[in-house]
């Protein structure tokens, strides 16, 4: 799928079609191989093909959540970081921190604002007694 696709179709469902397509026939093991540079470059600078108006981080994380939720995720590999290309320090840090969070969702890490999300809120232990 193109990027104009994502726009007219919204990246749901892009990834509905794909995972109905790879499905189709067998629960196969998927093999992710997450090119950065599909990021707009605003979010992944440190890379070697950046190209405007690329995935938006919500975007590309809702991919890889997409990936995890079949459970048939064997195998992954990020391609196109590059830190050498990466024009300042923090170049360098927002495309390497945004590598991890791909790699982390694909994991099963999900991310609901700046905190992780849980299934239910915990509960407290019995014993734990508030003192003032």
């Amino acid at each position: 799928f193109s990027m104009r696709d994502i726009d007219r179709m919204g990246i749901q469902r892009v990834m509905e079609v794909t995972l109905d397509h790879l499905l189709a026939r067998k629960q196969r093991p998927i093999h992710l191989s997450f090119d950065i540079d599909a990021f707009d470059p605003s979010l992944a600078p440190a890379t070697g093909t950046p190209v405007n108006g690329g995935l938006t981080y919500r975007e590309g994380i809702y991919v890889t959540e997409e990936i995890h939720n079949t459970g048939l995720l064997s195998v992954m590999d990020v391609v196109e970081v590059n830190p050498t290309l990466g024009a300042t320090p923090e170049a360098v840090e927002a495309t390497t921190s945004l590598a991890v969070d791909v790699i982390a969702s694909a994991l099963g890490q999900t991310r609901e604002g700046a905190h992780v999300a849980f299934p239910k809120i915990p509960e407290p232990k019995e014993d734990t007694e508030l003192r003032l």
